[in-house]
């Protein structure tokens, strides 16, 4: 791995010069490419021989997403390899991106520089790759099955209620708040009532959106 060429597609302007110097200290990497937009990315692709791109998801745009940028440039260069940087952790866009896009590894954007090598080496030598951060809110998100009540349970104790409050507050018996905790816990395999919510926070926090307010409770 040596002399490699590097795109890096995004809109943000700060945050892609950012990325290209942290990318130029790695001693294998020859040059790094910006684009700001679709068609500056394909014509960049045209003029230079890339052989690595790291892409966002979101762009300031409804004629695209990095979704559609990603299936264009494996339809157009299956060989270059494509890690995704985002800040949105979810399983949906796991298995679209690696199942329907092709990309070769998906990253949390809160990584620092030996992390994002890490990744560069990885899919250099043909491994597909998903970082730690990613990979652990993933695990969460698929066993995050929890009833309204439980929902309601973890959120009041988030906003700081004791049991007996809790109890209260939702018109039951401390015993069945008790219960619901128990039984939280066990899906979060977690040891106390802290640890459930640092790790419910994390999941929350990881996505860097509003899931406390967005999970449908059956």
């Amino acid at each position: 791995m040596k002399n490699l060429k590097v795109l890096i597609v995004e809109d943000s302007v700060i945050f892609s010069e950012g990325l290209r110097l942290i990318l130029e200290q790695h001693a294998s990497i020859n040059k790094v490419y910006l684009a700001h937009n679709f068609n500056d990315t394909l014509d960049i692709l045209i003029a230079a021989s890339i052989d690595v791109i790291f892409l966002d998801l979101n762009f300031e745009t409804s004629d695209y997403d990095g979704f559609i940028i990603a299936k264009k440039i494996k339809e157009l260069y299956s060989d270059i390899k494509i890690i995704v940087l985002t800040q949105h952790a979810r399983i949906y866009i796991y298995e679209k991106l690696f199942n329907e896009c092709k990309v070769d590894a998906y990253l949390d954007k809160q990584l620092g520089a030996e992390d994002m090598f890490f990744a560069i080496e990885q899919v250099i030598n043909n491994e597909k790759y998903v970082d730690r951060n990613i990979s652990e809110i993933l695990e969460i998100e698929q066993w995050l099955k929890i009833s309204k009540r439980e929902g309601e349970v973890i959120l009041l104790l988030m906003d700081g209620l004791v049991q007996k409050e809790i109890a209260f507050k939702l018109n039951i018996s401390p015993k069945t708040v008790e219960k619901h905790i128990f039984n939280l816990m066990k899906k979060f395999k977690v040891k106390n009532s802290v640890e459930l919510i640092t790790k419910y926070m994390r999941y929350i926090n990881g996505n860097r959106e509003n899931l406390a307010g967005e999970i449908s409770f059956p």
